[in-house]
């Protein structure tokens, strides 16, 4: 017995074909109302059944956890809807992957941003994403344990979410913490509250400049349902 389509593409089709080729450049707009394409905080998002994206995953295999948004983005963006940016500032993107949180700080907040990923295959993805949205986004393939002074003064504000997901994660990430704290700049990191973060937040808190940051567990309501922690250590709540 053969496989019958979806009642609804069935109709779209046969409605479509009936169409002179005239009236059907008008009309395919009010069909693709159904194509993949989901709205965070005001991005588009491709889903995975994008044909673009399915391109992309036969053509470019994500190696290090890139091959999707983490739902800890959703908690990120949603504390920068809430506290948002100043204008124009240079923003760098650890860990990117698909790069949703710079692209909202381009959007948003005019910012220049670089995206940095120790994985070369998530850019394509990068790159689709920031045209969708109409931002043009640097990427920088690095791994952040590499990074040191001489990389980071020309930022002043570094973002990142779910990056410290592995024990062996949480020296670097807090090398780079202090360093970034050294240089006044600006970190905000969403996690879904992995332990290695944890660990990370902990040890900031008993060190001495622990007290000039914030850490809040964050929940993000109905439609996106999500919940975090967020590392901020330039909030702008938080008495210095």
């Amino acid at each position: 017995m053969p496989r019958r389509l979806p009642i609804a593409y069935r109709f779209t089709k046969a409605f479509t074909n009936a169409l002179p080729s005239v009236l059907l450049q008008g009309v395919i707009p009010l069909f693709r109302l159904g194509t993949p394409v989901r709205n965070l905080f005001g991005l588009h998002l491709l889903k995975a059944a994008d044909r673009r994206i399915r391109q992309l995953k036969r053509t470019h295999r994500c190696a290090v956890h890139g091959q999707k948004v983490w739902r800890s983005a959703s908690v990120l963006l949603d504390y920068l809807q809430e506290y948002p940016l100043e204008k124009g500032l240079r923003v760098l993107e650890l860990g990117a992957g698909w790069g949703l949180a710079g692209i909202y700080c381009a959007q948003r907040f005019d910012a220049a941003v670089t995206a940095l990923d120790l994985d070369p295959a998530v850019f394509p993805y990068l790159q689709l994403h920031a045209e969708l949205n109409g931002v043009s986004i640097t990427p920088w393939v690095c791994d952040y344990s590499a990074l040191d002074e001489s990389h980071l003064h020309g930022f002043d504000m570094v973002i990142a979410s779910d990056i410290c997901f592995w024990d062996q994660q949480t020296q670097p990430m807090l090398q780079l913490i202090n360093t970034l704290q050294r240089l006044n700049i600006r970190t905000l990191i969403a996690d879904p509250g992995r332990r290695p973060f944890i660990q990370v937040i902990e040890t900031l808190l008993a060190q001495p400049a622990g007290q000039t940051l914030a850490v809040e567990n964050w929940s993000v309501p109905h439609p996106y349902n999500v919940h975090g922690v967020i590392l901020d250590t330039g909030a702008p709540y938080v008495e210095l």
